[in-house]
């Protein structure tokens, strides 16, 4: 198959480069017609920034992973608790 950018609608030619042709044609196979959400990036990457942070945490160092996580101390807090690394 011979698809070209041209072929493609002009708003979708980012994500063809971003994926590649093959990639770009599997997806029109898959939800062509359809609506497809997509997330936004942070919330793709917050569990393994929250993996992260549960690995990293040794009881004394909330402010250094609060400045190294970008988050409030709060925010760190959180995380930790949800995951019931601290009480």
């Amino acid at each position: 198959m011979n698809v070209v950018m041209e072929d493609i609608p002009y708003n979708l030619h980012t994500m063809a480069d971003i994926v590649g042709m093959e990639n770009f044609l599997q997806i029109c196979k898959m939800y062509g017609g359809s609506c497809v959400y997509i997330p936004v990036y942070s919330k793709m990457i917050m569990g393994d920034r929250n993996r992260r942070i549960i690995k990293e945490y040794n009881g004394k160092n909330l402010d250094r992973l609060r400045v190294r996580y970008d988050l409030s101390k709060e925010q760190v807090k959180y995380v930790l608790r949800k995951e019931g690394v601290i009480g």
